[in-house]
């Protein structure tokens, strides 16, 4: 794989080492371990897409992008709720809410807290073209740290809320990163 990186940009060897970071952290954890940990890190990262969503609603000139920004926006303000429901039931440390970036994610890989916020600082001061463009590139990385934060929970975790939960958001983030990459193309960008 590593021979394969020469041709790779800074970004995609970066956003591989985050990647890297975050699939050996999950895939050392196990039971409430890593049900504890998912939560967590999931809360405060489906609020970076909430926050990146949001925005794009009001800032994109793409319909499609704005029917995306919905479709996270309303499935994911759910998984959020849910997933704060269950850290109350069983009885974890609750996610602030007003505060959900100071999660177990961004005190341990520190990197993968900075990439989310870089991804959000790069849209600041975009607007039309350009910014939807940096918004696709910067939200197929957001969701693909979803995909790879969830695909050791079969294996690791100890609820089968968390297992169910983790399939979904690699079902629907795997499609909508398809979508995202087709417009891409389509767009030219």
């Amino acid at each position: 794989k590593s021979q394969n990186k020469v041709d790779s940009s800074t970004e995609t060897s970066q956003s591989s080492q985050s990647d890297n970071q975050t699939s050996s952290m999950y895939a050392n954890m196990t039971g409430d371990q890593f049900d504890k940990a998912y939560l967590t890190d999931m809360i405060a990262h489906h609020q970076g897409a909430l926050n990146m969503a949001s925005q794009a609603r009001e800032l994109s000139t793409k319909a499609e992008i704005r029917t995306l920004a919905d479709a996270i926006l309303s499935s994911q303000a759910t998984e959020v709720q849910q997933m704060m429901d269950w850290q109350q039931k069983w009885e974890y440390s609750a996610t602030d809410s007003s505060n959900p970036h100071a999660g177990h994610m961004m005190e341990s890989s520190g990197s993968m807290g900075d990439d989310m916020a870089n991804m959000e600082a790069k849209l600041n001061g975009l607007s039309g073209e350009a910014y939807d463009k940096e918004f696709l590139k910067q939200m197929i990385l957001h969701h693909q740290q979803a995909v790879d934060m969830s695909k050791y929970a079969d294996t690791n975790a100890k609820h089968q809320e968390v297992k169910d939960l983790a399939r979904a958001v690699i079902t629907a983030q795997e499609k909508e990163i398809a979508d995202m990459k087709s417009w891409q193309q389509k767009w030219g960008y």
